[in-house]
């Protein structure tokens, strides 16, 4: 019944809307957390530098449970699987995976300190390490559950924790900022945050957990084992930029860098939770055949996607430094460059996510293998020669760049990845480019143009006076989006059907009654 009903625009579109909006609360609640440190703690940049190394360290380690098995589990029981076989065998196999994990993130620091001996910049990163370890591990197993939830389209209780986490860690943050307590504290807010994920995971998990089965090991490991590439790939890619800058310039650089990537992943959050919303409406489209309704379905959620995500992304660009000094602090302005760049990523993402999505749901997950591993190349290379400025070594000089270096390594390996994509779409069906697509990005450009001319005439300093000014760039955007005859009646309507407040509750007071 849900797949039916999955497939239904209205429906479809108010659990996108539920994902945004409850990202949208979870994004602020976090940008408040850093807003904290930034400003308040003493030591702000050594901070987020122990922070973002500690969590890109053990992130690196959490390919081993991530290895495709979560977009197989999706796919499973979105086509209709039997879902207690299907949770013992996810289950089964990503506790192992856990384990392992554990165990590869511990002989890593055993080899380097007491084989390599060699050592960490401060006795608090590797401490900092052990303690991200643990929240990860909490992390591992509460997603064991949301994602059943996705597989079942139940999209209000798969949202829920991440709202919880966000409030434990803000609150916890306040705590141990305003009462001074040392930075390792300041790690230790993930693993509170982890726990209240756990538990707001849990609380509502009635499905049946059976026996993992010979043929369900082997169904999920086929479709996993190319998807597996694509989740090793994207693990390094996304963090090893942030090592790589804590090794070749220190805390600062990689607390810029660490900062403006919290809010450009805030954006590709909402494209990440929309692309995992719409894989079970694919695969049941696949499953009954119906090729045509995808291929409109995906042209449809690119111009949706795109809609919305392109003017958060350019006035994110236009006023990189209003956002800076009103979310952090003067001391960020060293990543203005950063802003100006890496939001682009978040944008190409959203284009090429629907595609993406839709070839998953086909059973071609190779595609997704090769689009990522182009990427990863493309990223790796790009941030050893743009983020350090020499390897004394052998006596090469090179860009350094640092966290602008990094940024730009992303963005390119993002088009890449998206160009690749709808090469294979093209080839595939002839869907071309989208028109849409670039009367947005008309819209986009002209909004930052005309925002900016105002803001000439006035300075923006506080957080209500950015509200105010992002409201404006909406009016001016959609204007032009009206103007270029790109926003519809019809699209007015589905809006306003999406965020009727009175459906949206009845929709998660049904969801979360299992109705």
């Amino acid at each position: 019944m849900f797949l039916k009903d999955a497939c239904y625009p209205f429906v479809i579109a108010r659990k996108s809307a539920l994902v945004m909006a409850t990202n949208f609360s979870a994004g602020l609640l976090n940008y408040f957390t850093l807003f904290l440190i930034a400003r308040y703690y003493a030591l702000p940049k050594f901070a987020l530098g122990i922070i973002s190394f500690a969590y890109g360290f053990v992130a690196l380690f959490n390919i081993i449970p991530n290895m495709g098995l979560p977009q197989a589990h999706i796919k499973r029981i979105s086509e209709g699987k039997d879902i207690a076989k299907c949770n013992g065998t996810f289950f089964s196999l990503r506790l192992i995976l856990t384990l392992s994990m554990i165990l590869f993130v511990t002989a890593s620091l055993m080899i380097w300190k007491y084989v390599l001996h060699r050592g960490f910049e401060t006795s608090m990163q590797e401490n900092a390490i052990y303690v991200m370890l643990a929240y990860f591990i909490l992390l591992a197993l509460s997603k064991n559950f949301t994602l059943t939830y996705r597989g079942k389209m139940e999209i209000a209780l798969a949202q829920f924790p991440f709202f919880v986490e966000a409030v434990a860690r803000m609150l916890s943050t306040s705590f141990f900022v305003f009462m001074g307590y040392d930075v390792i504290w300041l790690v230790y807010t993930y693993v509170i945050g982890g726990f209240a994920f756990f538990i707001s995971s849990i609380i509502f998990f009635r499905e049946p957990v059976g026996k993992p089965s010979r043929e369900y090991i082997s169904s999920y490991i086929k479709f996993a084992i190319p998807l597996s590439i694509v989740s090793v790939s994207f693990i390094i890619m996304t963090n090893i930029d942030k090592v790589l800058i804590q090794l070749f310039w220190g805390y600062d650089q990689g607390a810029d860098y660490f900062s403006v990537v919290r809010f450009s992943r805030y954006i590709n959050n909402v494209t990440v939770a929309f692309g995992m919303l719409l894989l079970p409406a694919m695969s049941a489209m696949h499953a009954g055949n119906k090729s045509k309704e995808m291929a409109e379905t995906t042209v449809k959620a690119e111009r949706y996607m795109s809609m919305i995500i392109m003017p958060i992304v350019f006035f994110m660009i236009f006023f990189a430094k209003p956002i800076i000094y009103i979310f952090l602090s003067r001391q960020f302005y060293t990543a203005i460059p950063i802003m100006q760049i890496l939001p682009f990523f978040a944008l190409l993402d959203a284009l090429e996510r629907p595609y993406q999505t839709r070839l998953l749901g086909m059973d071609l997950p190779t595609f997704a293998r090769n689009r990522m591993l182009l990427m990863v190349v493309i990223n790796i290379a790009l941030n050893l020669l743009l983020i350090p400025r020499d390897i004394k070594s052998v006596g090469i000089q090179l860009a350094g760049l640092a966290g602008t270096g990094a940024a730009i390594a992303t963005v390119v390996a993002y088009l890449a990845g998206l160009l690749y994509t709808r090469i294979v779409i093209y080839k595939m069906d002839g869907t071309g480019f989208n028109v849409s697509v670039a009367k947005h990005l008309v819209a986009a450009l002209a909004m930052g143009f005309v925002t900016t001319y105002l803001n000439n005439f006035y300075t923006l300093q506080r957080w209500y006076e950015l509200a105010a000014f992002s409201f404006l760039a909406f009016l001016v955007y959609l204007a032009f989006l009206i103007l270029l005859r790109e926003f519809r009646k019809e699209d007015w309507n589905l809006f306003m059907d999406t965020i009727n407040p009175l459906k949206m509750i009845s929709y998660i007071k049904d969801e979360m009654r299992r109705k």
